[in-house]
Parts: structure tokens; C-alpha cells; sequence
């Protein structure tokens, strides 16, 4: 009993250690990389149907809080029918990333980018990415 204890103590204690090195892994993460994170994880999301994680990972610059909220209906509309095609299609397999264009003037990001369907099919999208306070997050 006590070896158990002891090695479940022992993980215990190296536990916040792997985490902060994991943690300090990911700060040299390039822009590029939290980008294609980013997409890769709102796709899955859409897929698995987490209608309020996708719109925790967007924000309109251009429009306040109070319109935002009023056009959450209306957004969650358009998730519900990517998640429908996207299990239509058999599921999601993966997100490609096939071209970035940096918008300087715009401060943000556009990408195309390619979405895999477990049944063979592919389609082209478009998505626009910004940084809010240090963070990206999907443009409406």
C-alpha cells in the first residue's frame, strides 16, 4: 500500500513540473502555428456540435457586444448547418491550411483553407483570423 501511495505522491508532485515545461513548449508556438490550432480546433468543434466554445473563438471588431448577442441566434443557425454537413459527409478527417495572406492594413490574417471529409469529399473555404488582446479568434 504505501508504494502505491508513495509513487501516486511522486506523480503528484511531478505533475505541475510536465505542465509548466508543456506549458513553456507552446510560448514558442509561431504565429502561423496558433493560427492553423485555431482553425483545426473551431472545425472540431463545429463537428462535436460545442456551439458555445465556437462562439467563445469569435469576435467582431466591428460590432458591439449588444449586436453581437442579438446575431448569436442567427450564428448558432450557421453552425448547426456546418455541423450537418459536416456529418452528412461522414465526419470531419482534417483542416488544411492552403494559403495565408497577412492583411497589415487590416490586422488580419486570411486564410483558405481546405476541409477533408471522412467520406473522400473535400471543400474550399475561406476564414479570417485576428489577434484580440494577445489572443486569434475567427473575424465575422
Amino acid at each position: 500500500m504505501s508504494a502505491s501511495v508513495s509513487l501516486s505522491r511522486r506523480c503528484c508532485l511531478l505533475l505541475p513540473f510536465s505542465l509548466a515545461l508543456g506549458l513553456s513548449a507552446c510560448a514558442t508556438t509561431t504565429p502561423e502555428q496558433s493560427q492553423d490550432e485555431l482553425v483545426q480546433h473551431f472545425y472540431q468543434l463545429i463537428a462535436e456540435g460545442d456551439f458555445d466554445a465556437c462562439i467563445r473563438l469569435i469576435s467582431a471588431r466591428h460590432i458591439s457586444k449588444e449586436e453581437l448577442a442579438g446575431f448569436e441566434s442567427k450564428l448558432r443557425r450557421i453552425l448547426t448547418s456546418g455541423q450537418k454537413l459536416i456529418n452528412s459527409r461522414g465526419g470531419l478527417l482534417k483542416v488544411e491550411v492552403l494559403e495565408r495572406v497577412v492583411s497589415q492594413e487590416e490586422q488580419v490574417t486570411k486564410l483558405r483553407v481546405q476541409v477533408h471529409y471522412r467520406d473522400g469529399s473535400t471543400r474550399r473555404e475561406r476564414i479570417n483570423l485576428f489577434q484580440e488582446q494577445g489572443v486569434w479568434k475567427v473575424q465575422l
